[in-house]
This record gives C-alpha cells, sequence and structure tokens, in this order.
C-alpha cells in the first residue's frame, strides 16, 4: 500500500503524511459516492482546465463580494449557486447599483445602524418606509440617551404635572388677591397720610358728611378740600360734558384721566377731563359708532381761526382718532364677551380682519340663529313690519317664561334699525305684558342689565345676555324690496352694524321678513347695506360658514395628528384645531349622536401651549376662560404619550365617555348667568386683630405724670389691631384709653410727639 501509494506521488513521502493523505481520499470518495448515486469518479480529460475555471471563479466572486452582499459560494451547492447568480446575470440594471448598495450597507453598519437593517430585512418592511423608520430610530434612541443622562425625563409623570399647574393656578388666583389687598392698604395708607397733611380740608369733609342739610355743591367742596376729597374717593366716574361743572379748573385733581367709549367723544369735549388730570389713557373702538352729529352745525367751515393759529383738532371725528394720530395704539385683542365665538366671528372676519382672539363654545346651545317671518298682505309699511313687530314681542315672551321656568336670569335687550320700528315693538310689548304676569315679572325686574327696546344708534355700550336684532323694513306690496335701510345707507352704515350685532353674550337672534337672497348685491353699493347682507347669510346658517374658514398661525404637526388618529381609531370622531380665530384647540371631541354637540377639549403641549407669552395665559386665563364657557378639558403631555401611549389613549377614552355620560343625563349646561371677565372678588373690607392686654398703669392722671414711654405704649397698643387711623383719630383713641375728657394743649402737645416717636412719620 505504502509503495502504491508513493508512485502515485510526483514527489516522495513520509509514511504519516501518506496516511493523511489516504485518509483524505476516502473522506472524499464517500462524499462523491453519495453525491454521485455510488458512480466511482473517472479520470476527466478537462481536469485540469475544470480547477482553472474554479480557481478563476473563487477569485471572480471574491472580487464581486467586495461591492455586493454575496454568501460564501465554496459552501454552496451547484444549483444554489446558481440560483443566486443567474438573476443577477439576466438584470442589467441592479447589479450596476449594487455596488452602491453594498457601500452604504457597509457604512450603515460601520455605525451602528446593522440591528436596524437586519430588522428591517426580517420584517420584510417596503422600502418607502425606511426612511421614516430610521427617523423613528434616531428620536427613540435620543429620547432613551436623554432619560439615561437625566432621570426626571424617565420619572416624568403627566398627573405629577397637572398637579403643578393647578397649584400654580391657585397660588397666581391667590397672588392676584393678594396684590388687590395690598392695593386696597396702599391707598389707604395714602389716605391717611393726606388727611394728616392736610387736617383742615379732612375737618371739612367729616363735617360735610355729618350734615342732614344744607351741604355744599361739589363743586365748593372739590375747590376747598381737593386733595383729601380725591385721596379718600381716588376713583371718579362722569360724563366729559359734567366734568367742568363738578370740578373748577386750574387743577390737576387726578393722576390718569380714563375715556371709555372714546369714538363717541368729540374732541373739544374731552378738553375739560383732559386738563383735570395728569395722565390719560383713552380706549375705544374706531370701528363702533363715532359722536352723534344730530346737533352739528350744519354750516360750512370758515377755515382757521381768526389769529392764524392752527386747529389742530380738525379733521378728526373723535378724541379716539385725534390722539391715535399723535401716538401708537395699543391693541387688546382678547375678546370676552362673548361665551360662544359664532357671536362675534362675523365682526372678526368682516370688520377687524381676523385681529381678534376669540374662545369657541362647545355648542351646548346654539347661539345665532335667523327667524324669518312672513309679511300679510295688509302688512303695507315698508319701514316697521307688522308681522316683525309681532314675531319679537312673541320671543320676547318665550324668553321671560323659559327664564321663569328654568331660573336663568338671563337679560334681554331688543334692537331696531328705526325709531319707528322701535317705538312699535315696545308699544305691543306693553299690551302684552298686562295679560302675562311671567312677561310682566321678566320687564319689572330691577338691576343694571334690564330689558331695552332701542334703535340702532342707542345701544352702544350696552350688553345683554341675549339680542333680538329686528330689521323692520320689508316688501313693498308688489313684493319688491326697497333698499331704503336707514342709517346702514349712510357713510359708516357698516359701523352702527357693527355694533348692533355685537351686543350679544350668549345668544343672538335675527329677525326679518326676507332672507339674503332677496338682496341682488350689485343693487347697492353702500357697505352697511351689503355687510348686512352677509350678516343675515351668515346667521341662515347658524354661524357655522366660518367655523372652519380662515388661517391660524400653528397647524397640526405630528404629535397632533398621531394622538388624533389614535383616538380615531379608538372610536372617537374628532375634529383637530377647532375653532374661528387665530387661537384654536388642539382638538375636540364630537358627540356620536347629537349634531353640533362637543364634548371634550383635547390639548397638547405643542405649538399653540408653547405659543403663550407667558404661564398665566398658557397655564391658568385661557383653560379657565374656556371652562367657564362650558369645555371640559384633558391635557396630554407629549412624554407621556411617549413612554406610555396605550395609558394615555385608555385615559382619554374614559374621560370622554364620562363627560358624554353627563351630556347625556342633562348635567352639563352652559352658565346661566352672564360670566364675570376675569375678575376676581374684592377682598373683604378689614377686621381689626384682637388686640393684647392693656399697657398696666392707671387712667386718669394729670398728663405730665406719664413717661413718654407709657405714652408710646399706650398708641402702640392701640394700633395693634391693624387698622389705620389718622392722627386725629390716634389723638382721640389714646384721650379715651387715658381718661381724658377734654382736650387741652398740653394732652394734645403729648400724644402728638408720641404718634411722631411711634408712627416715625417722613
Amino acid at each position: 500500500a505504502v509503495k502504491l501509494s508513493r508512485s502515485l506521488r510526483s514527489q516522495p513521502a513520509k509514511p504519516r503524511q501518506l496516511l493523511e493523505e489516504l485518509s483524505a481520499t476516502a473522506v472524499a470518495f464517500h462524499e462523491w459516492s453519495q453525491r454521485a448515486g455510488g458512480r466511482p469518479p473517472v479520470t476527466t480529460p478537462a481536469a485540469r482546465e475544470l480547477s482553472q475555471a474554479i480557481e478563476d471563479f473563487t477569485t471572480a466572486t471574491r472580487a464581486l463580494q467586495a461591492y455586493v452582499a454575496l454568501p460564501d459560494v465554496s459552501e454552496m451547492a451547484l444549483y444554489d449557486l446558481a440560483s443566486v447568480l443567474r438573476p443577477l446575470a439576466d438584470d442589467q440594471t441592479t447589479p450596476l447599483r449594487m455596488a452602491r448598495m453594498h457601500d452604504l450597507v457597509t457604512g450603515l453598519e460601520a455605525d451602528g445602524f446593522g440591528r436596524l437593517l437586519g430588522e428591517l430585512r426580517q420584517r420584510s418592511v417596503p422600502v418607502d418606509l425606511w426612511g421614516p423608520a430610521l427617523e423613528c430610530a434616531v428620536w427613540e434612541s435620543t429620547v432613551r440617551q436623554a432619560q439615561l443622562r437625566d432621570g426626571s425625563l424617565a420619572a416624568f409623570n403627566g398627573r405629577v404635572l397637572d398637579g403643578t399647574v393647578r397649584e400654580f393656578t391657585r397660588t397666581d388666583e391667590q397672588r392676584t388677591r393678594v396684590a388687590s389687598s395690598r392695593v386696597v392698604r396702599a391707598h389707604a395708607v395714602s389716605a391717611v397720610n393726606v388727611m394728616n397733611g392736610h387736617p383742615d380740608q379732612a375737618a371739612l369733609l367729616r363735617r360735610q358728611a355729618n350734615l342732614k342739610t344744607r351741604h355744599r355743591s361739589l363743586r365748593q367742596v372739590m375747590a376747598e378740600a381737593p386733595d383729601v376729597a380725591v385721596a379718600v374717593k381716588p376713583c371718579w366716574m362722569a360724563s366729559p360734558l359734567s366734568v367742568s361743572q363738578l370740578l373748577s379748573g386750574g387743577h390737576a385733581y387726578f393722576d390718569v384721566v380714563i375715556f371709555d367709549e372714546a369714538s363717541q367723544v368729540l374732541p373739544e369735549d374731552a378738553v375739560a377731563a383732559l386738563m383735570r388730570g395728569r395722565a390719560a389713557v383713552v380706549a375705544g373702538d374706531p370701528r363702533q359708532l363715532p359722536p352723534t352729529s344730530f346737533f352739528a352745525s350744519q354750516t360750512e367751515d370758515d377755515g382757521p381761526p381768526a389769529d392764524g393759529a392752527p386747529d389742530d383738532a380738525s379733521g378728526f371725528e373723535s378724541v379716539l382718532d385725534l390722539l391715535s394720530s399723535v401716538f401708537r395704539p395699543w391693541n387688546l385683542e382678547w375678546h370676552y364677551r362673548s361665551k360662544d365665538e359664532r357671536l362675534i366671528a362675523f365682526s372678526n372676519e368682516y370688520i377687524y380682519n381676523r385681529r381678534l382672539v376669540t374662545f369657541p363654545g362647545p355648542g351646548l346651545v346654539t347661539p345665532v340663529r335667523h327667524v324669518v317671518v312672513a309679511k300679510t298682505s295688509g302688512d303695507a309699511d315698508e319701514e316697521s313690519s307688522a308681522a316683525e313687530v309681532e314675531a319679537v314681542a312673541e320671543l320676547v315672551a318665550e324668553h321671560a317664561h323659559r327664564d321663569a321656568k328654568e331660573g336663568t336670569d338671563r337679560s334681554l335687550g331688543v334692537i331696531a334699525m328705526g325709531i319707528k320700528h322701535a317705538r312699535r315693538i315696545e308699544a305691543r310689548i306693553e299690551e302684552m305684558r298686562r295679560d302675562d304676569g311671567a312677561l310682566d315679572t321678566f320687564l319689572s325686574r330691577p338691576g343694571d342689565e334690564r330689558f331695552f327696546v332701542k334703535n340702532l344708534e342707542r345701544v352702544q355700550g350696552d350688553e345683554r345676555s341675549s339680542i333680538i336684532l329686528s330689521i323692520g323694513y320689508g316688501k313693498d306690496a308688489s313684493g319688491r324690496l326697497p333698499y331704503r335701510f336707514g342709517p346702514l345707507l349712510q357713510q359708516g352704515g357698516e359701523r352702527r352694524l357693527n355694533v348692533a350685532i355685537t351686543r350679544a353674550s350668549h345668544e343672538m337672534t335675527l329677525v326679518s321678513s326676507f332672507d339674503h337672497l332677496d338682496m341682488p348685491p350689485e343693487k347697492s353699493k353702500a357697505v352697511g347695506v351689503q355687510l348686512l347682507r352677509a350678516y343675515i347669510e351668515y346667521m341662515a346658517g347658524g354661524g357655522r360658514s366660518l367655523v372652519h374658514e380662515g388661517t391660524t398661525p400653528f397647524e397640526e404637526n405630528v404629535f397632533e395628528r398621531d394622538v388624533a388618529d389614535a383616538l380615531r381609531s379608538a372610536g372617537i370622531d374628532v375634529i383637530p384645531q377647532y375653532g374661528v380665530s387665530k387661537y384654536r384647540l388642539d382638538m375636540v371631541t364630537k358627540h356620536p349622536r347629537r349634531e353640533g354637540m362637543l364634548v371634550l377639549a383635547i390639548e397638547c403641549d405643542g405649538a399653540t401651549y408653547h405659543s403663550a407669552p407667558t404661564a398665566r395665559d398658557r397655564d391658568r386665563l385661557r383653560q379657565q376662560h374656556l371652562e367657564a364657557l362650558g369645555w371640559r378639558f384633558c391635557r396630554i403631555w407629549s412624554t407621556d404619550w411617549f413612554l406610555n401611549r396605550r395609558a394615555e389613549i385608555d385615559r382619554v377614552v374614559a374621560a370622554h365617555r364620562q363627560r358624554l355620560a353627563e351630556l347625556d343625563a342633562g348635567a352639563a349646561t352652559m352658565p346661566s348667568a352672564p360670566l364675570p371677565d376675569n375678575v376676581l372678588p374684592l377682598p373683604p373690607p378689614p377686621v381689626a386683630a384682637t388686640r393684647g392686654p392693656r399697657p398696666a398703669f392707671p387712667s386718669g392722671q394729670d398728663i405730665g405724670l406719664y413717661s413718654p414711654a407709657q405714652l408710646d405704649a399706650i398708641l402702640q397698643w392701640v394700633r395693634s389691631d391693624g387698622l389705620l387711623r389718622t392722627d386725629e383719630q390716634l389723638i382721640q383713641a389714646a384721650m379715651e384709653e387715658l381718661g381724658f375728657r377734654r382736650r387741652g394743649s398740653r394732652i394734645e402737645a403729648a400724644l402728638t410727639a408720641a404718634i411722631r416717636r411711634t408712627l416715625r412719620y417722613a
């Protein structure tokens, strides 16, 4: 065997090497037999060429593997190898790309993305989702890394943050009340100091207050005791024309003079008030009614004054316009009156160019409606439709009965386009109240917001819970609508209409005998008439035409879209970016069965939340106002959503179902009375604190027998109750404690010196 083995070799070999080669040959023969079906190997004439081909193939595949991810071909069967290489040979495009793909994959694996690539292949993720998957992985790893570095992120709990927000809200409200108390206290201290500095004026006011009759006129009192009168009563309210009657000229009585509804104050009428203050604040709306021109002179302008001085106020219709030309106005954009933004959305769109920040209502009531009455054949008055008069009177009676039944205590006002129509409505209501006890009770109700019927020119400054606007003008006998709309045809008619349609805080009802289709737009170029047509169309649609129109600076972001999609998948219908003005609720949930009713307001800590300039706006004022309108809030913090998405979905769904049950049970209604607009209660009147023990020394002695320390002690004890007193009141209180009935010069001097020592006035 050794000789035979050596004879088959071209070179001699040792027995051990021959044994190893024979063993390898036996193994190879066994494998060959298995694969060849037992047929023995035979000598191949082209063995050398085949060996060279295999070597060339191996070299080529190794070179190819530098560019293409191929398996180890040396371990593959020929059939399997053919299934890999044949598609590459047939494809004229992919092989050209695979080199670049291989470089990219190699680079990603080197950068640590090998596990992601493997998972994408394993899950057969579509190629168009690889980019988002990579972005998600990057952000998720970033979040995990941040959580590892900052333990507070990993331990974040939205409910704890909700508690922090509630605590901030309570503290902020308490701070506001404390600030109010501090202002009241500062006023009292100032008043006491002024009375101490002007004892004669203080004595005059005391005498006038104690008189039963024969009081001096206010003008006389203000002339003789201006400092103390203003210190005791620092806030005065008067019409511009009455200022000169009440206050003599030549003295700046007040630190600040404030004009409200300044668009209705003529510049010349404002001079008297401006002269009596050191600074002025002028508040008004240039898009509401100007000063009435009923009593204005109709003569032509005679030019500048005779002395040649320029007439600086000429050409300005109000003090608001005059000062707006000198100073840059400061716009107040938050609108609080309307408890549903559909009441103000029309004016915000057409008058204020969407500048106002309004707040959407939850749809618990329908805030706007249009009542169209059929004009009867005998109703020939084109300025005051009898059918409208009757309809308005019936609506007033309906309001009175609903108010009595539900105890809502909601105020009501009626606005008519013309004076004649207003008088007819008022007369008809007076007739009906004779036989209607509920109506009579409602009309007799006292208070600041009593029922009224007014024409268009007289309603600026009025506000009621519900307003009925009656147009009055109607079609003639031939069915044609004459364009006789009174003040709306005049210049500035749109300002008059704007005033009328913005008086309601809860509900607005428009009554007319025609609709917008009866008003061809091309028939009148008057802005007021065109605006009336648009308003009738808006009211006929229930105020829905503007709810989803307009622009907002904040679009729905990826986080909010994810929340909305998850809630829809949970069976809750949501409306994203709900609202009209530039403030929108991130999303609201809809009632599944009651059209127009909304269930839950959902806010995320996205762009809208972070856009608020202060924490008070972000976490208290906006939510406080919306909750006062009837909204129930649910807040989703992004960190909670990322860490525990399922729990957040379940929490929102539970809150939605709970609120839905409350609405269906009738437990949630709109606030019954007009809500105060961010007005906190006044602080309670000062209450005297309990004094400690009285200083232990006898009373009734001569003033000279008391030492300065004893007098100081008695004054400090008098003041220990915390109440403010003037010097005069302190002397009187100390005399009573010391048993003095009469006030002599020695007593006054000793106690005054003690006051100076203890109070240390500047």
